[in-house]
């Protein structure tokens, strides 16, 4: 799996802010795959995500397995730490692509869904020192033209965090 797209993320603040950059790029129908360990920042982007939207109340859907932003697009963001691979057809997750939502899933990969057209797939990682100092590496690819574009699009704006 090649992720042409590398940076590096020193605090909470800055994962705020990329999530910010990647909502001023993303569109109604993309759908954003977070992957990576408990405590890497997942929620933490898509609190960044969502205030590009100017929305401010994001929760993790650990419990609640979906939360629908009201924003323009709407958002819907989605936990599937909880599931088996098998319910994940259950989730309804074609519905709000085809409605015109940014799709936002936490603990999910592309191959989990080949319905999918549009989408980025963001890996979070970090190393036990990396822990403490609260860096991480965030890793990202695109699928679908407008994906590609957008993740260009965004790689312009936070280029200088290359790795």
């Amino acid at each position: 799996m090649v992720f042409p797209y590398s940076y590096v993320v020193r605090s909470p603040k800055m994962m705020l802010h990329l999530g910010k950059e990647m909502g001023s790029v993303a569109f109604p129908g993309l759908v954003i795959y977070l992957d990576g360990e408990l405590g890497t920042g997942k929620t933490t982007l898509v609190r960044g995500i969502a205030a590009a939207f100017d929305w401010h109340e994001v929760r993790s859907p650990s419990f609640t397995l979906i939360n629908e932003y009201p924003t323009d697009p709407p958002i819907a963001h989605i936990d599937l730490y909880r599931l088996k691979e098998s319910e994940l057809a259950e989730m309804g997750i074609e519905e709000y692509i085809d409605s015109g939502y940014l799709v936002i899933i936490e603990w999910g990969k592309p191959e989990y869904f080949s319905f999918t057209t549009e989408w980025w797939h963001v890996m979070i990682l970090y190393d036990d020192d990396s822990v403490k100092s609260e860096h991480r590496m965030v890793k990202m690819r695109a699928s679908g033209v407008n994906a590609i574009e957008a993740l260009r699009r965004l790689n312009r704006k936070v280029s200088p965090w290359g790795a």
